[in-house]
């Protein structure tokens, strides 16, 4: 046996393996470490034989080990590809059925090489006693089962590796040194095959001590990082379930991780965020003082499936071992109930500032908590001196009626309302009602809203049942907006001016009667919501087209509320209807606006092609022949180019009407048109036709560009086209002598995009009918006396009459 350099160099690997096998079964309880003890252990096997088979001379015992060296070889493979789904973090796909699916293959081919029929099969010994150097390359001739085999473990390999690499560039800016060890076991093994290609390994076979490279690297992140995957490092440093959502981000702002929470709030159904920059995902990213550094809780709105969210992020940097920055931490909380809270307590504060009554409210002690102007000036005293006071403090010492309660507490909750005197700071006293109501502070029934009204008027009044009345038909009758209310059975019982004003109706007809504005087409709508109401809901944004008295619709939102009797129970619902037609309309408009540019964005771009032909092949006839008439050709058509843009932007930009039409010599618009239009051997012909017609000059031309443009296309070679006024249509035709359009098609043809032509755009007639939809007019294809196309344009105005001769 001689122990040459290189089988030195494989024992060396053999035993390296066997040690970092062992240094991993250390690590056992982390992920992916079992599969990496069997890697290294298939490592030092494949290299422990493949150094005995290079080091022998006997033949046996290099057949033996060859035997050992492919055996190990199939499990490195195999258990390699492994290793990286574990390691990379492909959790879900390490399972048993995989790691079965894994081993089937090298268990299979290690029983065909132990059982000497089966490894007849596989390879074939050509030379009779030891060579000294591997048998494998110096006396084996492989089958093309065994050629099968070495390809699948090459694509398995190429698998595992690709794994790897993915791994690097998913966290080499989060963790470099870890990163960097996994890109090292990835390349190690294909860098002998780059050797073996330039022919620098004939006769053996380095991978095998790459491989014990790739296994060391492996196994010196697990040692040293007490981990196997760099994006679960994080996982484990901010808790994935904690309910807070937590995005690693790396230096570049690039977001490497997320936990469930902030999977759930910022992404739950659309695209996985990793991977993408923190201002894409985070709208108002830019607004974020990322030096705070874990200091400050930061606002941000986000847009989730099309919603809009707020949350507050707390940003926070983490460094590696050198103390070099690698990353942040970004905290995620979901604030958008709060904000909901807070926009609704605003509101609710404005309603309160805004109220014309005094109104106030008491804490569970019948201390203030808060008081309106109105209630501040009635009792003449400042609104932040009253917070804190108890409510008795502002009613009169025994000035007021006999019987009235002395705090809000000692009132019965169920009465409408009852009578206070009011003290004022100078020591005057105002009689005054007090209605109240329950309402909660954290969860808990403990206070109670108060509205305050000065009944010094209300004494000459009969009953307490007409104030009640008058105030609400005062705030009914004052609202800009239509107030209805409706009893149960679903007859009138509230009818407001504005109600009047938005559907026709005057407030004798509908009093007692069903609600008439209910279109039958919404009638289950509208139903539908009055039974959710009926039941205790309350609506609102619920937009649905009602009716008017004359049988029009009107687009409104409406919101409803159930009305109670004095027993608690819903006896009806008032409504608050908003008239909307102006918001839709505006809507729609603007949808329109939209299609239209889109639309003559296209348009502008087919109509310059004519001009633009005209242009090249002016200016190529110029160079040709030196002529310059060929250059003022050519200057005419960019010109034409030129207003062609302005008009059709100008037009997109005013709408689609033409408002103010011009009389426009009609013979010379067919004559410019005809020249801006490459008609090769075509003709024009011009019959009789009015002097001027009333049109917008451009649009016009455009129109006849484009009728002039598709005969040419369409109708052959030699083609003759006839311009003749017809007043059988109130109107002028193009026609062509050429092959026509089926009678089938000729709705078709005026379709945006419909083209029979390749390379046509299909906007040519439809540009010819927008223009003359804008003018007003009208255009019909039939056929032309001479079997060809006849556009008619009907409904043009002329301003000089056909054969008047002026």
């Amino acid at each position: 046996m001689a122990l040459s350099p290189f089988a030195l160099a494989l024992a060396v690997a053999s035993v390296t393996a066997t040690v970092a096998a062992g240094l991993a079964w250390y690590q056992r309880h982390e992920p992916g470490a079992r599969p990496l003890v069997v890697f290294n252990l298939a490592v030092a096997l494949g290299t422990g034989g493949y150094a005995v088979d290079v080091a022998s001379t006997s033949l046996s015992t290099q057949l033996l080990f060859t035997q050992v060296w492919l055996i190990g070889q199939a499990f490195t493979a195999t258990t390699w590809v492994y290793v990286a789904i574990e390691y990379t973090g492909h959790g879900r796909w390490a399972s048993p059925r995989t790691a079965a699916l894994v081993a089937a293959e090298p268990l299979a081919f290690a029983v065909a090489v132990l059982v000497p029929p089966l490894r007849r099969a596989l390879f074939t010994v050509t030379v009779t006693e030891g060579t000294g150097r591997s048998l494998f390359y110096q006396g084996i001739e492989p089958s093309g089962l065994l050629l099968a085999h070495l390809f699948y473990l090459f694509v398995v390999a190429i698998v595992g590796s690709l794994l790897f690499v993915r791994l690097f560039v998913r966290s080499r800016h989060l963790y470099r040194t870890q990163a960097t060890a996994v890109l090292v076991a990835a390349i190690a093994p294909w860098t002998t095959v780059l050797a073996q290609s330039l022919g620098l390994a004939p006769s053996s076979d380095p991978s095998a001590l790459t491989w014990a490279l790739s296994g060391v690297a492996l196994t010196a992140g697990l040692f040293r990082f007490k981990t196997l995957d760099p994006v679960p490092t994080a996982h484990e440093s901010i808790v994935a379930e904690m309910g807070d959502g937590v995005v690693v981000l790396d230096e570049d702002g690039t977001i490497g991780d997320m936990n469930p929470a902030a999977r759930r709030l910022l992404s739950p159904e659309g695209p996985d965020p990793v991977g993408r920059r923190a201002d894409e995902v985070f709208g108002d990213w830019d607004r974020v003082d990322i030096a705070a550094d874990g200091d400050d809780w930061q606002e941000l709105s986000v847009e989730v499936d099309g919603d809009r969210r707020y949350v507050e992020v707390q940003v926070s940097s983490f460094t590696d071992r050198f103390d070099r920055l690698v990353g942040r931490l970004v905290v995620v909380r979901d604030v958008t109930e709060r904000m909901h809270r807070e926009q609704t307590l605003a509101r609710y504060k404005t309603i309160f500032d805004s109220v014309r009554d005094p109104v106030y409210v008491l804490d569970a002690d019948d201390r203030f908590v808060m008081v309106n102007e109105p209630f501040a000036s009635l009792v003449r005293r400042d609104r932040a001196d009253l917070v804190g006071e108890p409510f008795a403090s502002v009613l009169a010492d025994g000035d007021g009626p006999v019987g009235v309660p002395r705090s809000a507490a000692e009132a019965d909750p169920s009465a409408d309302g009852f009578e206070i005197t009011i003290r004022t700071a100078e020591g005057g006293t105002v009689p005054c009602e007090t209605r109240r109501a329950p309402i909660e502070f954290e969860g808990e029934a403990g206070g109670t809203v108060g509205f305050v009204r000065d009944i010094s008027r209300r004494k000459r009044i009969q009953t307490e049942l007409a104030e009640t009345t008058e105030r609400l038909e005062t705030l009914v009758e004052a609202s800009p907006v239509a107030i209805v209310a409706v009893e149960e059975a679903g007859t009138v019982e509230v009818w407001n001016p504005a109600a009047e004003e938005l559907f026709d109706w005057p407030r004798e007809a509908v009093l007692g009667d069903p609600l008439p504005i209910v279109p039958e087409e919404h009638r289950d709508r509208i139903r539908e919501q009055y039974d959710r109401v009926l039941a205790g809901e309350r609506i609102t944004g619920f937009e649905v087209e009602l009716q008017r008295r004359d049988g029009g619709l009107v687009e409104t939102d409406l919101s409803a509320a159930p009305l109670h009797d004095a027993d608690g129970e819903v006896d009806g619902a008032v409504a608050v209807i908003r008239d909307i037609s102006e918001r839709k309309e505006r809507e729609r408009r603007l949808q329109r606006q939209n299609e239209r540019l889109d639309e003559f964005a296209s348009l502008v771009s087919h109509d310059l092609r004519n001009p633009l032909q005209v242009a090249t092949g002016s200016l190529q006839t110029a160079r040709e022949t030196g002529d310059e008439e060929w250059i003022a050709d050519a200057l005419s058509a960019l010109e034409r180019m030129e207003t062609i843009i302005e008009d059709s932007l100008s037009l997109a930009r005013q709408g689609s009407d033409v408002d103010d039409p011009e009389p426009v010599e009609f013979e010379l618009a067919i004559r410019r048109a005809w020249g801006t239009v490459v008609t090769g051997d075509a003709t024009l012909e011009v019959g009789e036709i009015p002097t001027t017609v009333r049109a917008d000059d451009p649009r016009l031309r455009d129109l006849l560009e484009n009728l002039f443009a598709n005969a040419v296309d369409h109708g052959g070679d030699g083609v003759t086209v006839t311009v003749e006024w017809d007043d059988a249509v109130d109107g002028f035709y193009v026609a062509d002598d050429g092959a026509g359009v089926p009678e089938e098609r000729r709705q078709e043809v005026f379709e945006s995009g419909f083209t029979t032509t390749e390379g046509g755009t299909g906007f040519g007639l439809a540009i010819v009918n927008r223009i003359a939809e804008a003018h007003g007019w009208t255009v019909h294809l039939t056929d032309s006396e001479d079997g060809g196309a006849r556009f008619e344009v009907r409904g043009v105005e002329t301003a000089v009459p056909v054969g008047s001769g002026e």
